[in-house]
């Protein structure tokens, strides 16, 4: 009777019913999913498998093509060769029989000297007739400038094709020169082509002429077309295949892809035997198969596991909150408070928050309003905190002046500012020469004091609407907003004027102070660190010019690989989502990393 009541108790379960659904619903998701995706990637492999085998074929034809385009100037350079101009049945011969026009043509091609009068004058045969067999007629047709083709013809059951071009100026020609190009230049190369395993190559003519077939004794013997062997229909100079396409040739499938050269009437058909698609196919299929049964027993599984650890003792602790929420705080404790799991340790916690739960309630109304106010003054001590840590993350402590941080925020603003109203803002690097030579000759303290001075000289320099921050070290960067080079210019000559005559009085001792300037104009198409870096490079210039100079970045010397690399920055920065100052710690900029790179490089010059 118990176990009846239980077994009704069960199947009225949410828990059970939303685990038993959630085990039919993803079965049938994993199983519509798995079959939605087999459909596609059919479809994708033998797209896949179509687009290399097209690939390949036009690499075949283009390999082709070459090869005739070859063979055409090979003639074209022999037809303006001082031998064959001569026209002379003995001077022309023995050059043409010579080893180095010889090694141009295979056997079975030949190449045929003609007066104006279109008569025989010799060929490059040991025989003194006109060869091949089948002879040229399309004299009319010449030109001294491009070879002529023929069409396909055959001879002795192979395919030829005649290249001719004349002798000199076609109005004047002195004869023509004629050679023909055999096929088993092709066979040599293709006729046992494979296309996968078992995949083959047929090639066509412009009549439907089987130029290549696998069994080259089916075409020694006979002329045979394309009707021949099963393909009726079928047109070499219309033919198009742009999408898996399954064509049957003697009673078996082939995957076919096809390509034709209107320029030399040849048209391939490369054939994959559809069981070599298939295979790769259901290699897919039965892995996927095998995952996805895999997928779903162990879906199963865990959500048996997880009825049976999880279900069942949750629903007791429902109940007994259900008895606890109607105000029965006496109740039974509930078991199982002695397992180490999370259940356990949930019962034992509940178990603990029935007895207290009273007073936590008081506890919690008298300490509400102290609560509310702690937490008020927390707020405004962590705010004050926040801000005077902000002043002082964006402060030099040693010069006042706003740091690299600071700046480069500013920077920012002013550039997109400078490039919606199209206003032109220039940069000033600045560096202490021979701050190095101070600071070991007099001490830090006197490098501290010289850096003060030339801080204060910059900053009392300045319009109200100028910035300038320590970058770093012996360094300084101002920002002239909507000033041109030659205002940047006349500033920083100014500050370089008012350094020069700065004294540093330190131990008696009167310390003269210099400092080199670099001066660059933003340019919107490299960016705020890039253009940086420009003034950064005129600094460099004048350092290594003798110091205490300004130098002026000409941007007619920025190199196209500058943009480049701008351009590379730009792209990326669009993937990338952090803010400045995390950009600054993580990521440092191409320019940031150059410095850092330079800095002992440039060490000695300084």
């Amino acid at each position: 009777m118990t176990e009846k009541k239980n077994s009704i108790r069960l199947r009225k379960s949410i828990i059970f019913r939303s685990l038993l659904m959630l085990v039919i619903t993803i079965t049938l998701i994993m199983g519509v999913s798995g079959s939605v995706f087999m459909y596609f990637q059919k479809q994708t492999l033998e797209q896949g498998v179509f687009e290399k085998n097209s690939s390949n074929l036009k690499q075949i034809l283009l390999s082709i093509e070459q090869e005739l385009d070859q063979f055409g100037s090979q003639l074209s350079l022999l037809s303006k060769t001082t031998s064959v101009q001569q026209m002379d049945s003995i001077v022309s011969a023995s050059y043409l029989k010579s080893f180095d026009v010889a090694s141009l043509f295979n056997a079975g091609e030949y190449v045929t000297l003609y007066d104006r009068h279109n008569q025989f004058i010799c060929d490059n045969s040991m025989i003194g007739s006109s060869l091949p067999h089948q002879t040229f007629k399309d004299f009319d047709k010449v030109t001294p400038h491009r070879p002529y083709t023929t069409n396909w013809y055959s001879e002795d059951f192979i395919p030829n094709k005649f290249f001719a071009i004349s002798v000199g100026d076609r109005a004047t020609a002195d004869g023509t020169l004629v050679a023909n190009f055999s096929f088993k230049r092709i066979w040599q190369k293709y006729a046992s082509h494979k296309n996968g395993d078992n995949g083959f190559l047929i090639a066509f003519d412009d009549k439907n002429r089987i130029l290549l077939y696998p069994d080259l004794k089916m075409i020694l013997n006979q002329e045979l077309y394309a009707a021949d062997i099963g393909l009726e229909n079928f047109s070499a100079k219309t033919l198009s295949i742009d999408k898996p396409t399954y064509i049957t040739l003697n009673n078996e499938e082939y995957l076919a892809t096809y390509s034709y050269n209107a320029r030399y009437q040849i048209g391939i058909l490369s054939l994959q035997p559809k069981e070599e698609v298939q295979s790769l196919i259901s290699a897919v299929f039965y892995g996927m198969f095998f995952l996805l049964t895999l997928t779903i027993i162990a879906v199963i599984l865990i959500i048996l596991w997880l009825f049976k650890n999880f279900a069942f003792p949750l629903r007791n602790i429902i109940e007994h909150i259900n008895y606890i929420s109607k105000g029965n705080f006496n109740a039974a404790p509930l078991p199982d408070v002695e397992k180490a799991d999370e259940l356990g340790i949930l019962s034992k916690a509940f178990n603990q928050m029935q007895s207290i739960i009273k007073k936590q309630i008081e506890d919690l109304n008298q300490h509400k309003k102290h609560l509310e106010l702690e937490v008020l003054e927390r707020t405004r001590e962590l705010e004050d905190a926040k801000n005077q840590l902000d002043l002082i993350s964006r402060t030099d402590e040693l010069t006042k002046l706003p740091n690299r941080r600071d700046i480069r925020e500013k920077i920012q603003q002013e550039a997109n500012r400078a490039e919606r109203n199209h206003r032109d803002f220039c940069f000033i690097f600045i560096d202490i020469d021979k701050f190095k030579d101070i600071n070991d000759t007099y001490g830090h303290y006197c490098g501290d004091l010289v850096l003060k001075g030339v801080a204060d000289i910059i900053r009392n320099n300045l319009r109200k609407y100028d910035y300038v921050a320590r970058w770093g070290g012996e360094e300084f960067l101002t920002v002239l907003p909507e000033t041109e080079l030659s205002g940047a210019s006349i500033v920083a000559e100014r500050f370089r004027k008012k350094v020069e005559q700065m004294k540093i009085e330190f131990s008696d001792t009167i310390i003269g102070v210099t400092i080199t300037l670099g001066v660059a104009l933003y340019d919107s198409r490299l960016g705020v660190d890039r253009s940086i870096q420009l003034s950064d490079h005129a600094l460099y210039k004048g350092k290594t010019n003798g110091r205490n100079q300004v130098v002026i970045w000409d941007p007619k010397d920025t190199s196209e690989d500058e943009y480049k690399m701008a351009l590379l920055d730009q792209k990326a920065f669009l993937y990338a989502s952090c803010p400045i100052d995390n950009e600054e710690k993580n990521n440092p900029s191409d320019f940031e990393l150059e410095q850092n790179e330079n800095e002992d490089s440039a060490e000695e010059i300084k």
